[in-house]
């Protein structure tokens, strides 16, 4: 599973205590919405169902709806550390392309043909 996977469409997968404390806040939100029903309070009531609604959808791939795949917190350090690399490599390639682009360097053609020199005395055209 590549880092670049998840990057694209989104975290498909959530650590166990991220998940736990997602799904534990969204009712207590929920019962925080039944009490501002029964006291009346419209208003109130509907911020903690959109709260509530905010720590559900959290725990879904956004893309698809489904749930996320659990994981462990361990991988999920893992996954998004991978994650970060994956981005930082990629903003270090826009970096050097624009770079290249400012100091009018363009690629060649074939560059594995201008192989620099390394060391030692040149044969001259002897085969060795």
């Amino acid at each position: 599973m590549g880092a670049s996977n998840n990057t694209m469409s989104g975290e498909t997968w959530i650590g166990k205590s991220r998940h736990t404390f997602c799904i534990n806040t969204a009712r207590h939100f929920e019962a925080q919405q039944r009490e501002a029903l029964e006291s009346g309070n419209r208003e109130e009531a509907e911020q903690y169902r959109l709260w509530g609604l905010g720590f559900l959808r959290e725990t879904e791939d956004i893309n698809t709806g489904k749930a996320k795949r659990i994981v462990s917190d361990t991988e999920a350090a893992r996954l998004r550390a991978a994650e970060d690399e994956a981005k930082q490599a990629a903003a270090d390639a826009e970096h050097l392309a624009a770079l290249k682009k400012k100091l009018g360097i363009t690629p060649r053609a074939n560059g594995a043909a201008y192989r620099p020199f390394r060391g030692g005395l040149p044969t001259l055209g002897k085969d060795r």
